[in-house]
């Protein structure tokens, strides 16, 4: 097969690459060449498929469900597959399945999922991507500050206990990223969770300034959903959200949907952490790929009007956004170059967790790409090597 793009995401590039073909062998890319103008009209002419952009698959580290599954203590392996498939129709081929702060069983539960699940791979994988579209699992909590819970339950927030330390660090687990606020988790903790391979992410955090730079220098990389549940900046202490636009080296995630975070509030992100360490999130519940209105969340709910979700309270819950729906809001509402919007849902993501880049449009690679139209919209997708629309 055959996909001529007029503009393609190609790798180790700044900028769009113009008039690419990208050849198939099975599930392989076996060819990606630039095509010279006295080529074109053959070239599109016998090509399988034609499109405007030729992009990298997205990748979502914050995936609370989808199809009316919550992550919870009760999934199984059919339920992380499904949402899985929910949020491939809309674009993502890899995710980090997120367990919102639960009781230790539900986290052994998902740990038992994602391994089980994992260990369906089959040979001839890019090591360390994606198997089915999971890259390992994100653990929201439960160790969290109660004055930044937003959401989550305050019955089950608490310090780090021997079993969940054993849990999060288990090593059948892929990409573990654990969310925590450095307040309630020592510097001492941070550092042996870093060095068996744990992504720290800080977030549901009211730490101050210095308690939030002393986990950086422990080995936390980034942030969870910038500007939200975290203390704000302040000239005498510019708290977690400070530190996360003052350390340049750091990534942080953003929830793009136009209710966590204003488009200004994005573009300031943007400015200040760039493409390179900004990362787009969904931050997705159950309602996501769903048309219920209203669904269960532990003993109440949460109802979506529009593409809002709250709480019956009015609080903020998560999003039913789509990875797509993010690029293109950072584009047509924030003003980014698409090609830099397509980085901060593709690329950085995998930078931030320091995986293969599975979904790089080389020679060699699965095919796991996306062709958009000349007004954005879904063409045709590949995931792991195969065409599914």
């Amino acid at each position: 097969m055959n996909i001529f793009a007029k503009q393609a995401f190609l790798p180790q590039t700044s900028d769009w690459q113009k008039h690419v073909l990208v050849s198939l062998n099975a599930q392989a890319i076996s060819a990606v060449r630039q095509i010279h103008d006295h080529e074109l009209a053959s070239v599109q002419a016998t090509a399988d498929i034609c499109c405007e952009f030729l992009i990298p698959n997205y990748v979502d580290l914050q995936v609370n469900g989808g199809g009316g599954i919550l992550f919870a203590e009760n999934t199984t392996p059919s339920d992380l597959k499904k949402v899985v498939e929910v949020h491939a129709k809309y674009g993502t081929g890899a995710l980090l399945p997120t367990l919102i702060t639960h009781h230790q069983a539900a986290m052994e539960n998902m740990a038992d999922v994602v391994s089980s699940v994992l260990a369906e791979a089959s040979s001839g994988l890019l090591e360390g991507g994606p198997v089915q579209g999971i890259l390992g699992v994100h653990f929201e909590g439960p160790w969290l500050s109660p004055a930044k819970k937003g959401i989550h339950l305050a019955e089950h927030i608490r310090a780090p206990s021997d079993a969940e330390l054993y849990c999060v660090t288990r090593k059948d687990l892929g990409k573990v990223m654990l969310t925590l606020a450095p307040e309630t988790v020592s510097v001492d903790v941070i550092q042996d969770l870093v060095r068996q391979g744990v992504v720290v992410s800080i977030g549901h955090s009211n730490a101050n300034v210095d308690q939030t730079l002393a986990a950086l220098s422990a080995g936390a990389t980034g942030f969870t959903h910038l500007y939200n549940a975290m203390s704000g900046l302040q000239g005498r202490d510019p708290g977690v959200l400070g530190a996360a636009l003052g350390e340049l080296d750091t990534f942080a995630g953003i929830i793009a949907d136009g209710h966590h975070v204003s488009s200004y509030g994005l573009k300031l992100a943007y400015k200040t952490k760039g493409a390179d360490k900004l990362v787009l999130v969904t931050d997705a519940m159950a309602h996501a790929g769903s048309t219920e209105a209203v669904l269960p969340y532990f003993t109440t709910e949460i109802t979506r009007q529009g593409n809002r979700l709250t709480t019956p309270d009015g609080a903020l819950a998560g999003s039913c956004l789509t990875m797509h729906e993010a690029m293109l809001y950072m584009h047509k509402s924030v003003g980014v170059a698409l090609f830099e919007s397509v980085k901060m849902a593709s690329q950085t993501p995998l930078d931030w967790l320091q995986a293969p880049k599975f979904n790089a449009i080389q020679q060699g690679n699965q095919a796991n790409f996306i062709a958009l139209d000349a007004q954005f919209a879904l063409q045709a997708q590949w995931h792991q090597g195969s065409k599914v629309t």
